[in-house]
């Protein structure tokens, strides 16, 4: 197998994605190189086969593409530079991986009554971005900023034509009393207890509905704990993280023959192992 290079772009160093995939192709056998750089630049991308994007450089990198797929076009956001036909193209492949954990663990997910994403960043607009696709029409992005949301909403509203958008402040949640199907939470909340208690009324989900947290770390979630106290259906982070490698191998063309299923298992033993001490 040739070497495959991977670049990534993080402010906050290596992310526990890139991780991961070293630590598989170090169990496979596999050539793979990778380096870190905290800023952009599209002379970096020279020698790369792809590139891992933290999303908060998302406007920065598109001012200077100017080839943009439909879907990045639209959610004004990207996670990976793919190397194609000779050009450098931006991708937003966490929108194909959470669209895919809905289609296969929420089949019954009820897309009549509203969704709810937590958070104000480009993570959140991917969300709010694929409960769109699924055919939610009503969906509500929770915020510590009125001005972040306003935003958020100027995109959404812009790129999805139809869909009712909402914004919601932080210390509203508790006082709502709606019947939402499903909750995906994109915020740190280690740090946020205020939050976290919050969000554990799950005043406004249904009882059957499904709850979704996309940080990685600690590995006993303390949020989707709490969702299974409330009865509701927890959706592990590693689940989404295992269809965006599968993705990204792909891209990669490499390591095809593991299954989805074989990339969770593999996901859940490296969280573990990384997770720190509670």
């Amino acid at each position: 197998m040739s070497t495959k290079k991977i670049l990534e772009f993080s402010s906050s160093g290596p992310s526990i994605f890139c991780q991961f995939l070293q630590h598989l192709a170090k169990q496979h056998g596999w050539d793979l190189q990778y380096e870190c750089h905290s800023d952009f630049s599209l002379e970096l991308l020279q020698n790369f086969d792809i590139a891992k994007v933290d999303m908060s450089f998302s406007e920065e990198i598109l001012t200077l593409m100017h080839v943009q797929p439909t879907l990045v076009r639209t959610v004004r956001c990207l996670d990976s530079l793919i190397f194609e036909d000779g050009k450098w193209y931006p991708r937003l492949l966490l929108h194909e991986a959470l669209r895919r954990v809905l289609v296969d663990n929420a089949r019954d997910l009820d897309i009549r009554v509203p969704a709810f994403v937590i958070g104000e960043s480009e993570v959140a607009r991917t969300v709010a971005s694929v409960f769109a696709e699924v055919g939610f029409g009503e969906i509500y992005v929770v915020g510590q900023s009125a001005e972040k949301l306003s935003a958020q909403m100027e995109i959404l509203k812009r790129g999805h034509f139809g869909i009712q958008f909402h914004q919601l402040l932080e210390d509203e949640l508790t006082i709502q009393s709606l019947s939402s199907s499903i909750i995906v939470n994109t915020v740190d909340l280690t740090n946020d207890k205020t939050l976290l208690n919050d969000l554990s009324y799950f005043n406004f989900m249904k009882r059957d509905g499904y709850a979704l947290d996309l940080n990685l770390l600690p590995f006993q979630n303390p949020l989707l704990e709490e969702a299974e106290r409330a009865d509701l259906r927890v959706l592990h982070p590693y689940i989404v993280s295992a269809f965006l490698t599968e993705l990204w191998l792909e891209k990669l063309q490499m390591g095809t023959s593991l299954k989805v299923e074989e990339l969770r298992e593999s996901w859940k033993s490296f969280l573990k192992e990384i997770s720190p001490s509670v």
